[in-house]
Formats: C-alpha cells, structure tokens, sequence
C-alpha cells in the first residue's frame, strides 16, 4: 500500500505521452525579405496584434519564431511574413535584412530570451532600435541598461481593469481617469528613480515603501481638491 503513490507517479511518468515535435517544413526556412523597417521576433499574441498594425499601415515588415504552429496560423490566416529561424543566429540577422531594419520589437514570451537578443542586436547593429517586451520590474532596469527600450506587458492593462473597478465603486468616469493617470505618473518617476539603485535591494525595498505613502499622500490631497471645486 505505501508503494502504492510512488507506482502511480512513476507509470504517469512513462505513460505520459511525449510532445510531438513537428518537423519544420522546407518553405518555413527559407526567409526572404526586402529591406523590412521593422523586425518582429516572436509572433504570439502580442506579435500578431504589432504585425497587423504594421501591415495596415503598409510598413514592411518580418517576422521569427521558432513554433511551427504559430508559424502555420499566422500564414494561413493573415499570411503574414513570417518565417521559423534563430535570432540568435547571426546568420539569421543577415537573412532577414537586419542591417535595413529601423526597429526590432522583441515580443518573446522568455525574458532572458529577449535580453539576449537585445544584447547581440545592439552588439552587430548598433543603428537599430529595440522595443522590448518586459515582464517585470528587474526586466525593464536590464533592458533600460542595454538601450532598449522595454514595455511592460500587463501594466496598460492592468490600469484598465483598475479604472473600470473605481468606476463600478461609483466614482466618475472623469476622477476615475484623474486616479490612473496619477498612478502612471507617479509609477513612471518611480521607475526611473529606482533605475538609479536597482542592484541594492535594500534601497529597493525603501523606495517601494516611500512610494505607498506619497501615493497615498497624492490621492488625498486630490479628493481635497475635488471637495473644494
């Protein structure tokens, strides 16, 4: 009976069925690209929604990952210039006509994925302009370090969720907006403030403190304000 647990973990273990790895088909591989603006490097969702942009706006643009899958939807249905490659390959950098690009976006899911090819692209094309997609604060201070400029992924829509939440708390859609634009504001100096010490954890965690209470201190002195009009 007390083996019993260490069987079932071990039969799922060899039972569970192994990920099929598609083979990547011939056409995938071979990139072609005309002096493209933009360089897009991961096509999931917020790559997609950066291409179609770009492609309404008839910017030429390409694009790389490396899911067949994604590569297969973004083809079939937008039949979008994308094309299954490394771009941690220089090679690859040189197949897509990097050296016309004005921009790369870096939209991969992995961070460390994004500060590598950050590094490599400001390394070979110095030129070039990196947007980046960021998943954390420590993100954003590594990218901001390498010259690129990073975009955090959930705080946009992180704001949204918390304007329409004052809003159904009774708030006006007018102090709703006063609320989240102060927030942005004040969490953007932060930011950049923090840039400054982010290798000293202790400084962090003090501006992490000092920041609630001048928040708090700002959002007060706006309701004394709105009492007063």
């Amino acid at each position: 009976m007390a083996c019993t647990p260490l069987l079932i973990i071990f039969l799922v273990k060899v039972l569970k069925p192994k990920p099929v790895v598609k083979e990547v088909p011939p056409e995938y591989e071979q990139i072609e690209s005309d002096e493209p603006r933009v360089v897009i490097i991961g096509m999931g969702r917020m790559g997609q929604i950066v291409a179609r942009i770009l492609r309404a706006q008839r910017v030429p643009f390409v694009a790389l990952d490396l899911s067949v899958d994604t590569i297969e939807l973004s083809r079939s249905i937008d039949s979008m210039p994308v094309f299954y490659g490394d771009p941690l390959r220089p090679e690859i950098l040189r197949a897509v006509g990097a050296e016309h690009a004005a921009y790369f976006v870096l939209t991969a899911d992995d961070p460390e994925t994004n500060i590598k090819i950050t590094e490599l692209v400001s390394r070979l094309y110095p030129h070039i302009k990196l947007i980046a997609r960021a998943r954390s604060r420590f993100h954003v201070h590594r990218l901001l370090e390498l010259g690129a400029q990073p975009i955090r992924e959930t705080f946009h829509s992180s704001l949204e969720i918390s304007r329409e939440t004052l809003m159904g708390l009774g708030l006006s859609p007018e102090r709703a907006e006063a609320r989240i634009r102060r927030f942005q504001l004040h969490d953007e100096e932060l930011l950049a403030q923090q840039h400054l010490v982010f290798n000293d954890r202790e400084a962090l965690i003090q501006s992490v403190r000092d920041a609630h209470e001048e928040l708090q201190a700002l959002f007060d002195a706006d309701v004394i304000e709105e009492k007063g009009l």
